[in-house]
């Protein structure tokens, strides 16, 4: 049976899934490192289909933006890490099928 936390964390992780209608809200929300323990996992499903998932800046950028969280985020949720290793490895070895310019905006575009 299911307690009153649990049942409030349920809710609380439906209405994010309600509120993020495409990958841009996704991108925004880590942008913003909102709600990271629920977006972080919605993330990594999208770039463990493609690892170059684009949200609209530039190919990876949804990768690129899970690079950029802090180490602390990881360290507090190993399973999540895991598939980060993954898609960060699988990110590297599509990235080498590109163009040289394309290859290189994964390193230089960012949101400022």
């Amino acid at each position: 049976m299911a307690t009153q936390l649990e049942e409030a964390r349920a809710a609380t992780v439906r209405e994010m899934k309600q509120c993020i209608e495409n990958d841009a809200d996704l991108l925004k929300a880590l942008h913003h490192r909102a709600d990271l323990r629920h977006v972080v996992p919605m993330v990594l499903d999208v770039i463990e289909r493609d690892p170059l998932a684009s949200a609209g800046s530039f190919r990876g950028d949804l990768l690129r933006a899970l690079i950029e969280l802090p180490a602390t985020f990881w360290h507090d949720d190993p399973a999540s890490f895991q598939r980060y290793k993954a898609a960060v490895r699988a990110g590297a070895i599509a990235r080498l099928a590109l163009p040289r310019s394309e290859r290189m905006a994964f390193w230089t575009n960012a949101e400022g």
